[in-house]
C-alpha cells in the first residue's frame, strides 16, 4: 500500500507541474482512444482523469473548450454523449505519433527541408508558421524554415490541410562545408532554445528514472494507477519531444539526453501498457459498452509487439 502511495503521490506532483485540463484530455485521446475505437462516454472521461484531480466540472468544460476548437466532436445516444478525435486533431495526432512512438530516435541524417513560403496568403501566415513550427520547423532566415529531411508526410499533409500545395517552396539541402557547419550550430545553439531543452529533458529522466528502477524490482502498482502513469508519461514526453528540432548529432552536446529520455519512455510504455489496457477495457465505456481491447496498431508503438502479446 506504501508503494502505491507514493507512486500516486508521483501523479499528483507532476500533474500540479505541467497539466491543464484539455492538454491532458487530448493526450488521453490521442495515447489511449484513438486505440480502442475512437469513442468514449463523457463519464468515462470523468472516471478515467478524476485521479488526476482533475474535477468533474474542470473536464465538462475542458472538452466543450475542445469542440469549440474542433479538437473534438461529440454524438449523443439516448442521455448520454460520447466524444472522438476531429479529423483535424486525427491528423495532428499522426504526425507527432509519427515520432513519439516510434522504436528508436529519429534518423540523424544531414539532409535538410527548407521551406520558404512564396505565395501564402497574409490571412494563412500565422496558422502556417505554427503549424511549421508544430512540425519542428525553426526560422532559419526571414521567411524561411529548416527541419532535418525526416518525415515528408507530416509537411505534405500540412500543406494539402491549408491548401498551400502551390504556394511554398520546398528544399532537401545539405550544410556544405565545416565554415558553414559551425554558423548553423552558431544558430542552433543562440535562436533555437537547445539549452532550454535540454534542460527539460534532464528534469524529465531525473523525474522518471526511478520508476524504472522500481519496476524492474517487481514493484509493479495497480492496473489503474499504470494506466494514470502511462497518459502521464506520455504527456509529459509529447510535450517536450514537439519542442525538439531533431538535429544531426554533430549540432548537439555530447551524450545527448534527449536519445536517452526516448529509450526510458520506451522502456517505461512497455511495462505500463499490459496493465493500462487491461484498466481500460474493464473501467472505461463508449455506446457500445466497454471500450473494445486495443488494435493492432497499438503493439507496433515502440516495438511492443516484440515484448507484448494480447491475452
Amino acid at each position: 500500500m506504501a508503494s502505491e502511495d507514493n507512486y500516486l503521490k508521483f501523479i499528483n506532483q507532476r500533474v500540479e507541474k505541467s497539466s491543464s485540463g484539455p492538454s491532458m484530455l487530448v493526450t488521453l485521446f490521442g495515447d489511449l482512444v484513438s486505440q480502442h475505437g475512437n469513442w468514449i462516454w463523457l463519464g468515462s472521461l470523468i472516471t478515467g482523469l478524476k485521479p488526476f484531480g482533475y474535477s468533474e466540472r474542470l473536464i465538462r468544460t475542458s472538452v466543450f473548450r475542445l469542440v469549440k476548437s474542433d479538437w473534438l466532436i461529440t454524438k449523443k445516444v439516448g442521455r448520454r454523449t460520447y466524444y472522438a478525435l476531429s479529423e483535424t486533431a486525427k491528423a495532428h495526432h499522426d504526425k507527432a505519433a509519427r515520432r513519439i512512438y516510434s522504436s528508436e530516435p529519429s534518423s540523424l541524417a544531414d539532409a535538410w527541408t527548407v521551406v520558404i513560403p512564396i505565395f501564402v496568403p497574409d490571412n494563412v501566415k500565422e496558422t502556417f508558421k505554427k503549424q511549421l513550427q508544430w512540425l519542428g520547423f525553426s526560422p532559419l532566415t526571414n521567411g524561411a524554415y529548416a527541419h532535418l529531411e525526416v518525415d515528408k508526410q507530416s509537411l505534405e499533409d500540412t500543406l494539402l490541410e491549408l491548401g498551400l500545395k502551390d504556394a511554398v517552396i520546398v528544399l532537401s539541402c545539405k550544410v556544405d562545408g565545416s565554415h558553414s557547419k559551425n554558423v548553423f550550430k552558431r544558430l542552433v545553439k543562440e535562436y533555437w532554445g537547445l539549452e532550454t531543452l535540454e534542460a527539460s529533458y534532464k528534469e524529465f529522466l531525473d523525474a522518471y528514472r526511478p520508476l524504472i528502477i522500481k519496476f524492474n524490482k517487481g514493484k509493479m502498482p495497480s492496473d489503474e494507477t499504470c494506466f494514470l502513469l502511462r497518459i502521464l508519461l506520455i504527456h509529459e514526453y509529447r510535450r517536450i519531444l514537439l519542442k525538439d528540432k531533431q538535429l544531426p548529432e554533430d549540432m548537439l552536446p555530447n551524450g545527448w539526453v534527449g536519445f536517452e529520455a526516448h529509450e526510458l519512455v520506451g522502456k517505461l510504455y512497455a511495462q505500463l501498457a499490459q496493465a493500462s489496457v487491461n484498466y481500460a477495457v474493464e473501467n472505461l465505456e463508449n455506446a457500445q459498452g466497454h471500450l473494445p481491447y486495443v488494435s493492432a496498431k497499438f503493439w507496433q508503438r515502440f516495438l511492443l509487439n516484440k515484448l507484448s502479446v494480447e491475452p
